[in-house]
């Protein structure tokens, strides 16, 4: 039994800790490091990426489907930007939505010349399939800003778990 309170007790400390960790973000530090680390071409990994080079920012967020950062940047604190006369900044996050040819949609970050995913992009669509459906959206967070943790909703996971087995079933290993 001791053993029990004393595992409650450390899962309860650090979860406390967790969301109480002084971090500041930093847009350039995220665009420098998803410029650096990008792959030659596209590798089906823009979160993976985007979120290690948000991480290197200074905002601990976690992996999901890059459609659903839609919702969980502004949870975070990332203020949506209006797409009218709208002119990239460095660190901007363009959110594209899943489509037919990606159950999983698209996240990239501006570098300041180019949006970067896994890959360097010519535009703020990484291909076609995204081009013809033509909608995004896009966050920004100011440098110096302190995240705040978020609790995402079992709602929202069913859908990112579907969306996850929707598509690994297209990706060929």
């Amino acid at each position: 039994m001791k053993k029990i309170k004393m595992v409650f007790v450390v899962m309860v400390g650090s979860v406390l800790a967790w969301s109480n960790l002084p971090y500041h973000y930093c847009n350039e530090k995220a665009a420098v490091y998803a410029s650096r680390h990008a792959a030659r071409g596209s590798r089906s990994m823009c979160a993976w990426y985007v979120v290690r080079a948000m991480w290197r920012g200074g905002c601990p967020i976690g992996l999901i489907p890059a459609y659903a950062y839609d919702k969980t940047l502004p949870q975070m604190g990332f203020k949506e930007i209006s797409l009218d006369g709208y002119q990239p900044k460095i660190g901007d996050i363009s959110v594209l939505p899943k489509n037919e040819k990606s159950h999983f949609g698209h996240i990239a970050i501006y570098d300041g010349k180019q949006w970067v995913s896994d890959f360097k992009q010519k535009s703020i669509y990484p291909g076609i399939a995204y081009r013809s459906v033509g909608s995004y959206r896009i966050y920004r967070a100011t440098n110096g800003w302190h995240w705040k943790h978020v609790w995402t909703s079992p709602a929202d996971w069913y859908s990112w778990i579907e969306s996850l087995v929707k598509g690994y079933k297209k990706i060929k290993f």
